[in-house]
C-alpha cells in the first residue's frame, strides 16, 4: 500500500438524513508489533496506533465500534469471516513498523467486509515523534472515503491557555492537537494574548497582545518563528481573520466610541474601511469563495449578524431568530455559518444558512460561545464556561449537538482556532 487513497467503486458511506445519521459498524483491532521506542509510553505500537484511531472516529457519532475476539499480529493472516460474523460493515486495519532514519511506517487499509475489498489505502511515514499524526491521518483516510467530507483528525488548535488558577493570570498562546494532545506554548505569558486565527495553509497566525496596554494584532510565521506587529490606523483593533486566500487580513477598528471594520492588504500595507454605520461592526469571517463578509453589528439594537459583498457594498442583516447573534463564523463547504446566540444571560452555539433561514441551536450550556469550524464542516469547537466556574475550557460538538465533549487539556483554556489541514 502506498502513496494516494485508493477507492473502490460503490464505497462505503455514512447515510445522513435530514441531519440525523445512522453510524457504520465498524471494527478496528489492534495488529499486535510490540513496543516500538517513542510510541506510546512503552504499550504495543499497533495498540497505540489503533486506539487513537478509534477515539478519532468514535468522537464524530458516525461510526459504532464492534468488538472482535481475537488477537491479530502483524504476520496474521486475517481474514474477513470473523468480522462479518460481529455484524461489521466496514474493517480498518493498520499496519505500523519502523522505517529507519527514525521514521514509523504506518499502512492503514478500510476494508468493505460484505463486498470483501479494499475501500481505501494508504502507507503513511511520519518521524516516530509524531507517531500520532499517523493514526490522525489513518482516521482521515476512513473519514474522507465514508463521508466525502475531509477529516478534521490531523489538525492543530490555537487556544487562549489560562494556566493560573484566577482569570487573566498566566495567560498563553497554545498550539495543540485537536484532541488536546502534544502541546506547545507560543507565548511566555508576559503579555496578555487574545482572538488567535490560522491562516489558510495553517503555517501563519495572528492574534492580539496587549503589550503595555496597548492592542496590537501580531502576525506570526510558526516555521521561522518570525513575529511582527501590523501597521494599523489609529484605533483598537480585534476579531481579526485571514482572507481565503490568505493575502489579507479582515480586522474590527475601534476610534471614537465607534468601531468598523476594515482589510489590510499584507503586501502593501494599505487598509481600507468596509462599514461606517453607527454603533459597533466586528467579528468579520470571509465566505471560503471570497464572495461575502458575515459580521456581527448593534446597528439595530442589539447583536446580530450581517452579511455583506467584499468591497462593503450590499449590506444586510440575516439574522431574525430569538435573541442577539454574534461571533459568526463560516463552514468550509460555505453551506453554513456558525454563531453565538445570546439569550438573556444565556449563551449558546447554533448554525444557520448564509441567508439565514434555517437556524438551530445545536448547544445547551449556560454559557457557550466562540465557535470555531472544523475542515470536514462537520464539528465546531466553542468554548464553555459552566454554571459557577470562574475558568471556560474547550469543548467539541457535531452539528446535531447530540455528541458533545470536552477537550482534555491540564489548565483552562478559550477562544478555540481551528487550523485546516496540516502540510
Amino acid at each position: 500500500m502506498a502513496g494516494r487513497p485508493a477507492l473502490a467503486e460503490g464505497p462505503l458511506h455514512v447515510d445522513i438524513t435530514q441531519g440525523v445519521a445512522s453510524p457504520l459498524l465498524i471494527a478496528i483491532p489492534d495488529l499486535l508489533t510490540g513496543p516500538i521506542a517513542g510510541v506510546g509510553e512503552g504499550t504495543d505500537a499497533g495498540t497505540a496506533l489503533a486506539e487513537v484511531v478509534r477515539a478519532d472516529l468514535l468522537s464524530t457519532g458516525l461510526y459504532h465500534l464492534l468488538g472482535v475476539e481475537g488477537r491479530y499480529s502483524a504476520s496474521t493472516e486475517t481474514g474477513l469471516a470473523p468480522f462479518a460474523r460481529a455484524g461489521a460493515q466496514a474493517l480498518v486495519l493498520g499496519r505500523v513498523r519502523p522505517a529507519g532514519n527514525d521514521l514509523l511506517s504506518y499502512d492503514c487499509a478500510l476494508y468493505d467486509v460484505f463486498g470483501a475489498r479494499i475501500e481505501a489505502s494508504q502507507r503513511i511515514t511520519v518521524p516516530v515523534a509524531q507517531w500520532r499524526r499517523a493514526a490522525h491521518r489513518c482516521a482521515d483516510l476512513v473519514f474522507s472515503a465514508t463521508t466525502g467530507d475531509p477529516g478534521h483528525f490531523d489538525t492543530r488548535l490555537l487556544v487562549v491557555a489560562q494556566k493560573g488558577e484566577a482569570p487573566g493570570q498566566a495567560v498563553r498562546l497554545v498550539s495543540m492537537d485537536y484532541d488536546g494532545a502534544n502541546p506547545s506554548d507560543l507565548t511566555q505569558g508576559r503579555e496578555l494574548v487574545a482572538m488567535p486565527r490560522y491562516a489558510p495553509g495553517s503555517r501563519r497566525i495572528l492574534y492580539l497582545s496587549f503589550d503595555d496596554g496597548r492592542a496590537v494584532l501580531v502576525l506570526a510565521n510558526l516555521d521561522t518563528g518570525q513575529m511582527a506587529s501590523l501597521k494599523l490606523p489609529e484605533g483598537v483593533p480585534s476579531a481579526a481573520r485571514f482572507s481565503p486566500d490568505g493575502r489579507s487580513v479582515i480586522f474590527s477598528l475601534a476610534r471614537d466610541g465607534d468601531a468598523d471594520i476594515y482589510l489590510l492588504d499584507l503586501a502593501s500595507g494599505t487598509t481600507r474601511q468596509l462599514t461606517s454605520a453607527p454603533g459597533a461592526d466586528t467579528s468579520p469571517c470571509f465566505a471560503p469563495d471570497g464572495a461575502s463578509i458575515v459580521f456581527e453589528s448593534d446597528r439595530s439594537g442589539q447583536p446580530q449578524i450581517y452579511r455583506m459583498a467584499p468591497d462593503g457594498s450590499d449590506q444586510m442583516r440575516i439574522s431574525f431568530g430569538k435573541g442577539a447573534h454574534a461571533s459568526p463564523a463560516w463552514s468550509p463547504q460555505g453551506d453554513l455559518i456558525a454563531f453565538t446566540q445570546i439569550d438573556g444571560d444565556r449563551l449558546r452555539i447554533g448554525i444557520m444558512k448564509p441567508d439565514g433561514s434555517k437556524e438551530r441551536i445545536i448547544t445547551d450550556g449556560a454559557r457557550d460561545e466562540d465557535p470555531s469550524w472544523g475542515v470536514s464542516g462537520r464539528a465546531l469547537m466553542f468554548q464553555r464556561t459552566v454554571s459557577g466556574a470562574a475558568l471556560p475550557a474547550i469543548w467539541m460538538t457535531d452539528l446535531t449537538g447530540k455528541v458533545v465533549r470536552r477537550i482534555a487539556t491540564p489548565w483552562s483554556a478559550s477562544e478555540p482556532a481551528w487550523s485546516g489541514k496540516r502540510p
